[in-house]
């Protein structure tokens, strides 16, 4: 049951999928790309590309460090055709983009989806799954959640409710007292995942 487990929490098969699917859109974007401008090469990166790794992407977002470098390749290639740049790193292509890597897009999710629970704006079956810390003093740091001790990563760490807790604590004290879900949603589109502190953004 354990082997079983592991396998299915590695996502290897569904992630091998999206990158699959994603390349064969990509594929079709290069026969064309050459009768279309960069305003249209990019229409077509966010809707018929990138919309693969955009669809509930919490349920896959503990894979494996080798599976997640795997998605970010795929958006890597694509914009390296959509700019024909194959020199400059990732990271320039993604400012040139304007967007965030496929992994600071998913723990922007998981912010998003924290503050619904948090602020009770899910439905009642979520409410449990991060708690605030209850605490009789006074700290600078407000709505800070409660982060359970966990004796392995892999079902430990790598778990929503531990990430969601991090993560939501090393948000800025603005964010998690921000007093709407649409001026979060605007504050977090600005945060890169510095202060995430996953195994992959210390590897980075």
């Amino acid at each position: 049951m354990r082997e079983y487990l592991e396998v299915c929490l590695k996502f290897d098969a569904h992630i091998s999928n999206l990158c699959r699917k994603a390349s064969q859109q990509l594929a079709v974007l290069k026969r064309i790309g050459n009768h279309l401008c960069h305003l249209s090469k990019l229409t077509i990166f966010h809707t018929f590309i990138m919309s693969h790794f955009n669809f509930c992407p919490l349920a896959w977002h503990f894979c494996s460090l080798s599976n997640t470098k795997k998605l970010e390749k795929v958006q890597e290639r694509a914009l390296r055709f959509i700019y024909s740049d194959f020199t400059s790193s990732h990271e320039c292509l993604l400012d040139k983009a304007q967007v965030s890597s496929l992994h600071v897009k998913r723990l922007r999710t998981m912010a998003l989806e924290t503050y619904k629970i948090v602020n009770k704006l899910c439905p009642p079956v979520l409410y449990d799954l991060v708690q605030m810390k209850d605490s009789k003093y006074n700290f600078r740091y407000s709505n800070i959640l409660q982060v359970d001790s966990v004796r392995t990563s892999s079902y430990g760490k790598q778990s929503y409710k531990y990430a969601a807790s991090v993560l939501w604590n090393s948000l800025p004290n603005d964010f998690r007292e921000s007093n709407s879900f649409n001026h979060f949603k605007s504050l977090i589109q600005s945060w890169n995942g510095n202060a995430c502190k996953c195994n992959i953004c210390c590897d980075k």
